[in-house]
């Protein structure tokens, strides 16, 4: 959008006479802030949290899916010689040859021969363990080991054979728990989410900002599909992450590989700036780190400096937030990433839609399994945050390629509007979501697309 340095984003003035809807909203992302910062602590107790956690939680869903005919058992009391089928709780752990090792890095270095980058690494070789907190087992049976990834807590129903393997008979997640009941709205107030603005990218797509711009200050008629999606209604925006992706040049360092210019990022930063400024003259933002923008890298991302956005700072209206980010609007229940949990998920499992991806995030009640393992994350020593205690009622991704939704009913009665936000840079569009009913719906600025610009 600055590329090249005569073009420039300016800002904009909404509709004076504009009256939007005013919800209640509380912001729930306080487990997400670093109280403290001890990087001193060895990964290990962040699983050791997560299975004390969880153990309580999935024994009484194990007791209600299976009966007390079957008794819960640690490892160490399996016996071979006389097995018993019982039930076991422990953390799924993958084996996996294809996962990239510093170790196996280190002793290949001298190899003459590079090897080749890979974005998967799964294989047919891959191995299932669960591990509960003194020993480890293979798991055998029921499970397809390409569904999994390492760091999903269970409980499996079977019994140990003969080799020292656990035949699996049926297995179970939590399921992100209980969820508070829906209390009716008068109206419909709409969520939007937006994600991968990607501002410093060469290419100019001002004119389809513009449109978005335009559309939740209410200037833009026939964008709305009937009362209960009018411009009005929107209360919040959710910028969902990557909204800087500075220009990468090339430069001959000593390993080759790319430097980001400094002041191309400044100028990706001054035009998010100024775009949130627009935005928060209007309506609430809520500013979201992602995997490229200039925050700390490991989950959770703390809100990007304030230091950063010098004009939106001077609203109110404008919040930076954590990445994973939890709020309460109109008592519906929000939670979201900007996707750095569903591409890992990609990555060293054969789950390849997002959607799914998303959607076992919140089987496995577990928002970041693969953190600290392949994702990195902070090293939590007395609880994970990351744990989904109380399902949501709007689960996001953002940053996922193509917008995806599904309404999920959990085993419990949940019904949790899961939604994939799509890459505005790369389609131009928007997801919103109508808090009322949980319907979910693209909107398209493509400017070539005007007139389908709802399709």
């Amino acid at each position: 959008m600055l590329f090249p340095e005569d073009k420039h984003f300016s800002e904009s003035q909404p509709n004076k006479d504009f009256k939007r809807l005013v919800v209640d909203y509380v912001n729930k992302s306080d487990k997400f802030h670093f109280k403290t910062k001890d990087f001193s602590k060895q990964f290990s107790h962040i699983y050791a949290s997560r299975l004390d956690e969880m153990l309580g939680l999935i024994k009484e869903r194990a007791k209600h899916k299976w009966g007390t005919e079957h008794p819960i058992k640690q490892l160490a009391e399996l016996k071979e010689d006389s097995p018993e089928k019982c039930i076991i709780v422990g953390t799924l752990f993958k084996h996996q040859e294809l996962k990239p090792s510093i170790l196996r890095e280190i002793s290949e270095e001298n190899q003459l021969v590079p090897q080749p980058p890979r974005s998967h690494y799964t294989d047919d070789a891959d191995i299932l363990i669960l591990e509960d907190a003194l020993q480890r087992i293979r798991l055998m049976g029921k499970m397809d080991v390409h569904s999994f990834v390492t760091g999903a807590v269970c409980a499996v129903l079977g019994y140990e054979d003969g080799d020292g393997r656990f035949r699996v008979e049926d297995y179970l997640f939590y399921e992100s728990g209980l969820q508070s009941p829906l209390k009716p709205l008068e109206h419909s107030p709409l969520l939007v989410l937006i994600s991968g603005l990607n501002l410093g990218s060469p290419n100019d797509y001002s004119m389809s900002m513009e449109l978005l711009q335009q559309w939740i200050f209410g200037n833009l008629e026939g964008f709305g599909q009937g009362r209960d999606w009018e411009a009005a209604s929107v209360v919040r925006v959710v910028l969902a992450g990557n909204s800087v992706k500075a220009s990468v040049k090339p430069k001959n360092n000593l390993h080759g590989r790319p430097i980001t210019e400094s002041s191309d990022l400044l100028n990706a930063v001054k035009a998010v700036d100024t775009f949130v400024y627009n935005l928060a003259q209007s309506v609430n933002v809520d500013l979201m780190p992602g995997e490229f923008d200039p925050a700390n890298h490991m989950l959770p991302q703390q809100p990007m400096h304030q230091c950063m956005f010098p004009k939106a700072v001077s609203f109110a209206s404008f919040r930076g937030v954590t990445n994973p980010y939890a709020c309460e609007i109109s008592g519906r229940s929000i939670l979201g990433t900007s996707g750095q949990n569903v591409h890992d998920i990609g990555r060293y499992s054969k789950i390849e839609n997002p959607l799914e991806a998303l959607k076992s995030t919140l089987v496995w009640s577990h928002i970041a399994p693969t953190a600290p393992d392949t994702l990195p994350c902070y090293p939590y020593y007395q609880k994970d945050p990351f744990i989904i205690s109380e399902c949501p009622h709007v689960y996001f991704a953002g940053n996922t390629g193509e917008f995806r939704t599904e309404l999920w009913e959990g085993s419990n009665g949940q019904r949790t509007r899961l939604v994939c936000v799509p890459s505005f840079s790369e389609t131009h569009s928007i997801a919103v979501v109508n808090l009322r009913t949980l319907d979910c719906q693209p909107v398209c600025f493509k400017v070539n697309e005007f007139d389908d610009a709802e399709e």
